[in-house]
């Protein structure tokens, strides 16, 4: 154990920019009910997920809580187990790298461990098409969404304009495509090479909206320094090359003015969906929050970004995202992202 807690992150930096690991409260893995699992030893160029470690760490231990820690899942037998995933958890990495990641976690529950996030939650992180049969089937409103398939997808209607084709498996704005008519969108899908079992996501695109609230929530209870809209700006609202509303696009990114009314329904959702912690993506027509909100995506695993200090108001968020080491930096802050949701984790007994 104690070489767990002491091997090196690949980059000293974060060290110099967050706390360092506890020791106070861990013990033996035989003694340990809780276990902290170590998986950005397994990826070693993700540090959100050593950052999350480390909090959720520091939260146990200001709790008193005992722990353990391990780097490695096959030792782990009938514990109640928390693990963060990492980006390069899966290598060699398949095209359904998200099912990869599912049965990694259900085999951890198969060796009797109870697991945060579960297998279950697990399904939800970038597996589109699963994520929008759920939606469906619970009622919960989406913009207009259409599953197609290799298969089905010729008599399936093409009504919605303009429109969005998504990847089955993608993050980050990525494997998302703009259509301005149904025609050009059924001569993508018909020249489209699909997958054995692929999906792709026909929506439509939400009218009127030009931003979109990252909503984190812990339970029924929102995090509010991990909640904030994403706000394309005008020059980017007028271009004529349509994007969505990621910050790499330059969207502002606010946390103020967060509608509170909507954090039961969204609470209600998540029970639905067995999801004890997640970042939802909502939008409204026309931008209206007195509308109720559709829900674009759900994840269990996702990447807050907390509210800038004041010292870097002139800077905009993507700077400020690009330099995350310096004072009051991107990682320091969303340590303290990442200790408020393993609080609240805590006071709610979800893990």
């Amino acid at each position: 154990m104690r070489q767990e807690l002491t091997s090196q992150y690949h980059d000293r930096r974060i060290q110099w920019t967050i706390p360092g690991f506890p020791r106070e409260a861990t013990v033996p893995l035989e003694a340990a009910v809780d276990v902290l699992l170590l998986a950005s030893r397994i990826s070693k160029r993700d540090p959100q997920t050593y950052i999350a470690e480390v909090a959720f760490a520091h939260e146990l231990t200001a709790r008193n809580r005992p722990f353990a820690v391990t780097a490695d899942p096959s030792i782990l037998f009938e514990k109640s187990v928390t693990w963060f995933l990492p980006r390069g958890m899966v290598s060699p990495s398949l095209w359904n790298y998200s099912r990869q990641v599912h049965e990694f976690a259900e085999g951890l529950e198969a060796q009797g461990n109870r697991l945060f996030c579960s297998s279950d939650e697990v399904l939800y992180w970038e597996n589109k098409a699963y994520m929008h049969q759920r939606f469906a089937d619970l009622g919960i409103p989406t913009p207009e969404t259409k599953l197609l398939t290799r298969e089905t997808w010729p008599s399936i209607p093409f009504d919605i304009e303009p429109v969005l084709i998504k990847e089955e498996h993608s993050s980050g704005s990525a494997g998302i495509r703009y259509f301005e008519t149904v025609e050009e969108a059924r001569r993508f899908v018909a020249s489209y090479p699909f997958k054995p079992s692929e999906s792709l996501i026909m929506q439509e695109v939400v009218p009127g909206a030009t931003k979109d609230l990252r909503l984190t929530m812990v339970g029924n209870r929102i995090i509010r320094r991990a909640t904030f809209w994403r706000v394309k700006t005008q020059q980017a609202s007028s271009d004529e090359r349509w994007t969505t509303t990621a910050s790499k696009y330059g969207s502002l990114i606010q946390h103020e003015a967060i509608p509170d009314a909507i954090v039961p329904d969204i609470a209600r959702y998540l029970k639905a969906l067995n999801m004890r912690v997640a970042g939802i993506d909502l939008m409204w027509v026309d931008d209206e929050v007195s509308r109720d909100p559709l829900v674009l995506e759900v994840s269990p695993y996702f990447q807050p970004n907390p509210k800038k200090p004041p010292r870097y108001a002139h800077w905009t968020y993507k700077q400020y995202k690009a330099k995350p080491y310096v004072r009051e930096g991107y990682f320091r802050e969303q340590y303290r992202v990442f200790r408020e949701i393993a609080a609240e984790i805590s006071d709610q007994g979800l893990s």
